[in-house]
């Protein structure tokens, strides 16, 4: 997985756990708002001149656009999810500017929600998305200070967050940009120690641990998705003879071209060791199969270094589940399959089929 699959992955673990803080939110504004409805006392008369399902309209629909918003992420984990992200702010912010007006005095137990957006989306979603948080708050905060009474008339209290809400959030982006750039460099030394560990150093292709993990994923596929697919153990004949006559530099690059000319046919291709390669394809009949090692045989064995260098190849071939219903099975009897190759002149392809 490269790194940017992988940071989309993780924003949208944020999106879904933010779904569900939302409408917990929004609950616990609905239980507080019946409370000061009907126990309230009369300090809270003015909240009673409208109906109290009145004032339940702007919750639910809060509540219904998470649970569609929900469905939909489900559906379509990555699509428009910058702008999806971008939605989500303006409508937190908003949706809290509205429920802080109605809920007069008592908004001064959640002023620090704002400070909260600025913070946590940049934390979550990085700096640029920080900052699209943070100017929503400012402008809803602007707008809440200027249109409820209660912080109209504590304009000191509401110019000392409206302080803090400018400068702490910046010193925050301040301090994400260099936690950023220090993940960045851990996910970079990650994903290199990864591929260094399944992945042949001279060759680049997939190694023998990394076969192993994928041929678990080819036979579990077979038994989900109901996909053939056949193994083909591939060993360049006389390599030896190569290395001794052109040295050892010469014979790494022909072995870096022939994984770049097996890769080219199969791409799920790995290097065991030495000379010897394997690849892993699907199919859906025989005679597919049979093209397609005649075209992988004719590739590796095209002439290289200016015509100088005449690679060969032997090619055993067994198919899952046909020719075996295990793992070991399956690359044992491909191994016998190029043995037999070697043995009936080299330079050609075996069907385990021919071998048993």
């Amino acid at each position: 997985m490269n790194e940017y699959s992988s940071l989309k992955k993780r924003f949208l673990k944020h999106e879904t756990t933010q779904i569900f803080i939302r409408i917990a939110f929004v609950l616990s504004f609905v239980a507080i708002l019946y409370y000061l409805y009907f126990n309230g006392g009369d300090a809270w008369n003015t909240l009673r001149e409208e109906p109290f399902l009145s004032y339940m309209i702007a919750p639910a629909f809060v509540v219904f656009a998470n649970i569609g918003y929900y469905f939909f992420i489900q559906k379509y984990p990555y699509r428009y999810q910058k702008e999806r992200l971008v939605g989500a702010i303006f409508i937190d912010t908003f949706m809290t500017t509205y429920v802080m007006y109605l809920i007069g005095s008592m908004s001064a137990y959640y002023a620090g929600v704002f400070l909260w957006f600025s913070v946590a989306y940049g934390v979550r979603y990085g700096k640029d998305i920080g900052y699209v948080a943070y100017a929503a708050v400012l402008f809803g905060w602007m707008i809440l200070i200027n249109i409820s009474p209660f912080w109209i008339e504590e304009r000191v209290v509401a110019m000392g967050w409206l302080i803090t809400l400018i400068v702490l959030p910046l010193y925050n982006f301040k301090l994400l940009e260099v936690l950023h750039e220090n993940m960045e460099k851990l996910h970079a030394l990650a994903d290199e120690s990864k591929h260094m560990a399944t992945h042949d150093r001279l060759t680049d292709l997939k190694n023998r641990y990394a076969f192993d993990e994928d041929l678990r994923h080819f036979v579990d596929n077979y038994y989900n998705n109901g996909e053939k697919f056949a193994l083909f153990f591939i060993d360049l004949d006389s390599f030896k003879g190569i290395n001794d006559k052109y040295g050892h530099d010469i014979g790494d690059r022909v072995l870096k071209e022939a994984a770049k000319r097996i890769q080219q046919v199969i791409k799920d291709a790995y290097r065991l060791g030495g000379d010897e390669f394997v690849a892993i394809a699907k199919y859906t009949n025989h005679e597919e199969l049979r093209n397609l090692a005649k075209n992988l045989l004719f590739t590796v064995t095209l002439p290289c270094k200016n015509g100088e260098i005449f690679l060969g190849a032997s090619i055993g071939i067994s198919r899952y589940p046909d020719d075996g219903e295990s793992e070991f099975e399956i690359k044992k009897r491909a191994d016998e399959a190029m043995y037999q190759a070697k043995q009936n002149g080299k330079n050609r392809y075996f069907f385990y089929s021919k071998v048993a």
